[in-house]
């Protein structure tokens, strides 16, 4: 669905940014989110449904519903053989979730691009370095605090890591924030007990943290984010290094298969390790640097003449910084909204082939009451923030256990297969798996411990 494609860099002048032009495909995903989108809309209005439950919740449900039977019901969906209304289902559902996360996503889109234009990468660099323990402690507690669902965090995390904030800072934030914010630890606190919001803030920290520690460890012996990214716009640097980058450059293409830091001059090393951490040049096995083939390194949007980025110098005002930010929002939300139709698909699908009803009988009662089940329910279950609690409420009446619920609550929201596909349009294969897989044990871990608690 969401193949990867390198986008058109138009060339330019030096001293002026590349210019953008969308592909094809792009254009075609452009389309399929405004047909759905639209859908949604017309299909609510059409059969009486409740429009302020699209938008909040994603649902298809009929007007006048209030407190937590707003948050979870839905229209009945026939399962039957009938394969075209199936699909019918399946589509109008991910119309449904498509209108609720839309608003998200762009709002999302616009705050990534400030983090691009307005905070500066090499003090961000100079201060964090790869991360760290405190650095990721941090980002988890910012995460914890910022009210930013499952649903807009993915075009923000396309933000952080371009204004160079590093890869494990970055992660623990994604983790903390859908697993766990203010509203979401009262929320539980008043309907499950504080046992269990104490339990989810704890268990949220440790597989941030986890997660970040690998990341910093990863990036400190690969310094080059496209190792870890699909996605990369060449940051702003500062006049003295952009200087130096267009020094690299020069000589570069005329020695393609690399030059030696010494031919730079003293102190040289420092300042191509830092152009390396901006994805610019490389390190060769025989310790020379070169200029990093963009098409080999299959990164978006990323010609050769993006190589050698203007730096702040090219912002004259900020009504400049702020006509860039618009700019950069219009340029990750064209490039990601492939991935934006993929994640709402597959929702729509889960929605349709795997609804509430079904989950509760899988997790309820004794036999199949685990916390490994729950926790592969929340994988393949699509729950938005602020909706699994209620969700669990409803699990439990069922007669999910504890040690179950919590698992669910920290998979539910930001582990669930419609996250994991808008996440790979951002970071590669590798950081995923880790992703997933410590966070998924995480969730087990953190449900098993807790039963020997309560």
């Amino acid at each position: 669905m969401a193949k990867q494609e390198t986008a058109v860099e138009t060339p330019v002048e030096t001293g002026s940014r590349p210019g953008f032009k969308p592909t094809p495909r792009m254009w075609i995903y452009l389309g399929m989110v405004a047909v759905m989108y639209a859908s949604g809309l017309i299909y609510a209005a059409m059969n009486g449904l409740s429009i302020r439950s699209l938008y909040l919740y994603g649902l298809l449900q009929p007007p006048g519903l209030s407190g937590e039977e707003a948050r979870l019901a839905e229209i009945p969906t026939p399962l039957s053989w009938n394969i075209p209304e199936v699909v019918w289902f399946i589509y109008i559902k991910a119309c449904a979730v498509l209108v609720e996360l839309f608003q998200y996503w762009a709002i999302g889109m616009l705050i990534a691009a400030a983090l691009v234009v307005f905070v500066s990468w090499e003090k961000v660099k100079a201060k964090m370095g790869y991360g760290g323990l405190k650095a990721n402690f941090l980002a988890a507690g910012a995460g914890a605090v910022i009210p930013i669902c499952s649903c807009g965090i993915v075009p923000v995390l396309a933000g952080m890591v371009e204004a160079g904030i590093p890869l494990g800072p970055t992660m623990a934030f994604l983790i903390a924030a859908p697993m766990l914010n203010v509203p979401t630890v009262f929320m539980t606190a008043g309907i499950l007990g504080w046992s269990m919001a104490v339990a989810r803030i704890l268990a949220t920290f440790a597989i941030a943290l986890a997660v970040g520690q690998v990341l910093t460890m990863w990036q400190r012996k690969h310094r080059n984010p496209r190792r870890f990214l699909k996605i990369h716009v060449p940051p702003k640097l500062s006049a003295d290094l952009q200087q130096f980058a267009f020094r690299c450059g020069m000589l570069a293409v005329q020695h393609p298969e690399g030059i030696p830091a010494e031919q730079l001059g003293e102190g040289s090393e420092a300042k191509l390790e830092r152009l390396e951490e901006a994805g610019l040049m490389e390190k060769t096995p025989a310790g020379l640097w070169k200029l990093i083939d963009s098409g080999s390194a299959e990164i978006k949007s990323v010609g050769a003449c993006a190589v050698l980025p203007v730096g702040d110098t090219s912002y004259a005002s900020w009504q400049e910084r702020a006509a860039e930010m618009f700019r950069m929002g219009y340029r990750l939300f064209i490039q990601l909204n492939g991935y934006l139709v993929l994640a709402v698909l597959i929702a729509g699908a889960i929605k349709v082939l795997l609804p509430t009803s079904l989950i509760t009988e899988w997790v309820g009662g004794t036999a199949l009451n685990s916390v490994l089940v729950a926790s592969a329910v929340a994988v393949l279950a699509y729950v938005c923030t602020y909706v699994e609690v209620p969700t669990a409420l409803a699990l439990m009446s069922k007669g999910m256990g504890p040690g179950a619920t919590l698992a669910y609550l920290l998979g539910g929201p930001g582990l669930s297969l419609p996250s994991i596909a808008m996440l790979s349009g951002v970071f590669r294969a590798k950081v995923l798996v880790l992703y997933v897989g410590v966070s998924f044990v995480g969730c087990v871990l953190a449900g098993y411990v807790y039963n020997l608690f309560v």
